[in-house]
């Protein structure tokens, strides 16, 4: 009757002790040279790092420009300078001109970015200068933006994006909105 009770507690043991084996293996790490997830090795951090984007789109002011203010299609072409913190967050400076009405537009700001791979939303908030020729002058003006990126490479270098964004001038001057596309390479 012992027998039994013996052989089932040393069976009940070594499934429990076997385990155990394992844990003696020194721990792994994911911070080695690229190309080297496995065994000891790890991912490369590109998280971080600079990336410049090439804007442009459509440009629609809320009211009729001001006489004098340079005519021309409703475009407007741009830059951004970003620099990374992690996948989910970046410091974006960035500036525009905008052809009809002759307005340039510079501002500085956070971006926030969804979890997901190749796509991700993004919103950010941007405050800066919006300079308006002929009469109105030089005025803060505070930037909301939403959209959405892709990264077209498997290194997350390229990446392309189409974004809303209204730029509004404190004190007047009427809203600028912006729907365009960037392009840019991450460094």
């Amino acid at each position: 009757m012992k027998r039994p009770v013996t052989l089932c507690g040393a069976l009940a043991l070594l499934a429990v002790a076997a385990p155990l084996t394992a844990s003696a293996q020194e721990r792994g790490r994911t911070d080695g040279p690229e190309e080297s997830e496995y065994g000891k090795g790890g991912y490369g951090d590109n998280r971080r790092g600079v990336s410049l984007q090439f804007d442009w789109g459509a440009a629609i002011n809320s009211r009729e420009n001001p006489a004098g203010a340079p005519e021309g299609p409703p475009l407007f072409v741009g830059a951004t300078l970003s620099l990374w913190g992690d996948d989910w967050y970046r410091l974006d400076a960035s500036a525009g001109y905008v052809f009809d009405g002759g307005r340039f537009i510079g501002n500085v700001g956070p971006t926030f970015r969804t979890w997901g791979w190749p796509l991700s939303f993004t919103l950010g908030l941007k405050a800066g200068a919006i300079v308006i020729p002929e009469g109105e002058g030089l005025r803060f003006a505070l930037s909301p933006q939403v959209g959405a990126e892709i990264f077209l490479d498997r290194r997350d270098r390229v990446l392309m994006g189409l974004h809303y964004s209204p730029d509004i001038p404190i004190g007047g001057g009427g809203v600028t909105n912006r729907l365009f596309m960037n392009v840019g390479y991450r460094f």
